[in-house]
């Protein structure tokens, strides 16, 4: 059984192609799944779990 890593943070930049930076560019995340399809927007200033 694998492990999962769960981090919590707040997005500092929004990158084209619904990608994002976590934590002072420490963590680079991307929008998959529901939230990609209902056109969610992720802005900074949110938080986040990755």
């Amino acid at each position: 059984m694998k492990k999962k890593w769960i981090h919590e943070g707040l997005i500092t930049e929004s990158l084209p192609n619904g990608m994002f930076r976590v934590n002072e560019g420490l963590i680079l995340g991307y929008i998959s799944g529901k939230i990609g399809r209902s056109f969610i927007r992720i802005l900074p200033g949110n938080r986040v779990k990755i």
